[in-house]
């Protein structure tokens, strides 16, 4: 999963209709799958009903249900508490007594004669808690318009079934299209009807329903898709394209026989303003073996929309590696209800994050100096969270706190230390192997269906290569010490110097700070003052001490925690404009109100960063050539 937060916290750093198909209408005593049923033209109260139909249960009781967690999230979601009456049948229709165990199971009493069990589910953009969840893993109901299916949310399983395979049938309103990587058993303009290998299989392959707005391309040997749902309608899936077409192709060359994935759909839904600041800001994708669930937010500009494509999707598609393929055996028999962790989340987020990076370097999509940006970006965000915890240790107890709170530092850190890694494997080797060999190795040796055993990785990996990877790992990454990155970027002849950092929004002095800050004045009135400057306000003539009143147009409200949504409702958009974007700042120069006109272009500022050292020796310059070229 990727997910990237947009938000500029005030004061932090300032009736079920029968399907009528033949083919469903066999009963459970039949059924050697479970048929599943989601109707999406009845809907009642923003909610979807769902049918569930077992096959013949032999049991005198069964538990039917719904993941507490999913793969790839990393801690308790609870889709449980999106179900409402939920009831449970025989087969003349006859109620069959349950009882509730929590939110998320249901044990069913008489069992044998179970024939089906129906509920209601609401969506995540708007159920109860709904904001908890990631909107990339959720669901969002906007009745004759758009569905996005993440069925880990709508669709449950019996104990002693996630083997079983599933039917699963979706009534759609007729001008509504289905896409999704789910196998297709039979297609009309209003029934579509997949089925599934097992429970896995039906949660990893979500649906996203809209009106036809889609593009499908073949690549070498890979089938791309990408379906775009944008509630204005600006935004068209073949202006996308070519974005994709360019990154995926420099992503498979970059993992060379590593990839074997013969097709792959990009879910793209657009939500608005209004849901941006009910998820806090959060957007991103998450991750699955043929696809992935991606949202952002339909205000971004084409430009800024096209470079967050590539970033986040990327991530994702560097999934079909690990943990898809390269995966535990927690992982791969993953229970949703009682989870067991595995250790090895460094590899999970961390490796994939780092090629999400190192590719775009590798195959030309970046300049080196970007590419050594974003890693000082990382070591800077890394700092927010314990240096010092065990990520071995934090990966097992990842749901828990206090590893919890320092999950973000798996796309930082985790990145960083594959970073290291890197580097060192290549020192060894004189250039020739590194992460991505292993990760070659690793795909060779294990695969989608043969998972590996979470505590003997590491003692593989250094096998594979050198007695110093084993010391890193019992230092660094099972061990407590932090890294000091200085050491392995002299390696390849890096060193620290100023050089020109680029930021992701005029608001910013620096990567993680705004150019103001709250302060009261004599009257204790909280005022923004201007505390430093980047390039783009420098040269629109804004100053120190100025005090900060608007932006394009709209002067602030009272700066107090009652207005903290909609303050950040002004200085949200700027992270998706553009270098085109024409805006103004209003600001109070001594007794002179000023307001001060430009165009955003890209924001810089002068900071010590990670560059070139002119000194380095031919030895390091190879090393680096190897490490980013190779």
């Amino acid at each position: 999963m990727k997910k990237i937060i947009l938000n500029f916290t005030l004061f932090g750093a300032a009736t079920f209709l029968l399907l009528g198909c033949a083919a469903l209408k066999s009963t459970n005593s039949t059924l050697d799958y479970i048929q599943a049923s989601v109707d999406l033209v009845a809907i009642n109260d923003d909610k979807v009903q769902v049918e569930i139909t077992p096959p013949k249960i032999q049991s005198e009781e069964i538990t039917f249900y719904i993941p507490q967690i999913v793969p790839g999230t990393y801690e308790y979601s609870n889709f449980g508490r999106f179900i409402e009456n939920l009831q449970a049948y025989d087969s003349k229709g006859n109620l069959l007594d349950f009882e509730a165990l929590d939110e998320n199971s249901w044990k069913i009493s008489n069992a044998k004669k179970l024939a089906k069990i129906t509920y209601w589910a609401n969506d995540t953009f708007d159920g109860p808690g709904g904001s908890e969840i990631y909107p990339m893993g959720g669901t969002n109901f906007q009745e004759g318009e758009t569905f996005l299916l993440n069925l880990h949310s709508l669709i449950g399983y019996f104990e002693g079934m996630k083997e079983t395979s599933y039917r699963l049938s979706v009534r759609s309103p007729k001008d509504l299209k289905g896409f999704t990587s789910l196998p297709v058993l039979s297609q009309t303009d209003s029934l579509d009807v997949f089925t599934a290998k097992r429970y896995f299989h039906i949660i990893d392959n979500p649906i996203l329903y809209s009106k036809p707005n889609a593009v499908s391309f073949d690549l070498d040997k890979i089938k791309v898709g990408l379906a775009l749902y944008s509630p204005s309608g600006v935004h068209k899936a073949d202006a996308y394209q070519p974005a994709i077409e360019e990154m995926m192709v420099a992503q498979k060359n970059f993992l060379g026989e590593a990839n074997n994935t013969p097709s792959y759909d990009i879910l793209l839904h657009l939500m608005g303003m209004e849901d941006l600041q009910y998820f806090g800001g959060m957007m991103g994708a998450l991750e699955h073996h043929t696809s992935t669930t991606v949202v952002f937010v339909d205000q971004m500009q084409p430009q800024e929309l096209t470079q967050s494509l590539v970033d986040v999707v990327s991530h994702e598609f560097f999934h079909t590696l690990t943990p898809l393929n390269i995966h535990s055996e927690e992982i791969h028999n993953f229970e949703y209800n009682t989870p067991m962790m595995s250790q090895h989340l460094w590899m999970y987020e961390g490796t994939t994050e780092y090629f999400a990076n190192l590719f775009q370097i590798n195959q030309g999509l970046i300049e080196e100096q970007n590419f050594y940006n974003r890693i000082l970006e990382k070591i800077n965000y890394s700092q927010r969270y314990d240096d010092t915890m065990s990520f071995t240790e934090m990966s097992a107890g990842i749901v828990e706190e206090p590893y919890q709170s320092n999950y973000g530092n798996v796309y930082q850190k985790g990145a960083l230390i594959n970073m290291c890694l890197d580097i060192l494997i290549r020192e060894k080797s004189g250039g020739e192997k590194g992460v991505l060999w292993v990760m070659q190795n690793l795909a060779k040796r294990y695969g989608a269906d043969k998972p590996f055993k979470d505590e003997e990785l590491i003692d593989e990996i250094i096998a594979m290569t050198y007695p110093e990877v084993g010391d890193f790992f019992k230092t660094h990454v099972e061990g407590t010490q932090p890294i000091n990155y200085e050491d392995y970027l002299s390696k390849v002849g890096l060193t620290r110097g100023e050089t020109d950092i680029e930021l992701p929004s005029i608001l910013l002095k620096d990567s993680q700070s705004p150019f103001f800050m709250p302060q009261p004045n004599e009257e204790g009135t909280v005022q923004y003052v201007v505390t430093g400057l980047n390039s783009t306000i420098a040269s629109m003539g804004v100053q120190e001490g100025d005090l900060f009143l608007g932006l394009d147009g709209t002067l602030f409200p009272e700066i107090k925690q009652e207005n903290a949504e909609a303050i950040n409702a002004i200085f949200t958009p700027t992270f998706m404009w553009d270098a085109q974007k024409d805006f103004s700042i209003t600001v109070k120069r001594g007794e002179d109100l000023l307001t001060l006109t430009g165009v955003t272009g890209t924001p810089t500022v002068k900071a010590k960063g990670i560059v070139a050292n002119p000194q380095a020796d031919p030895n390091a310059i190879a090393l680096r050539q190897s490490w980013l070229k190779e």
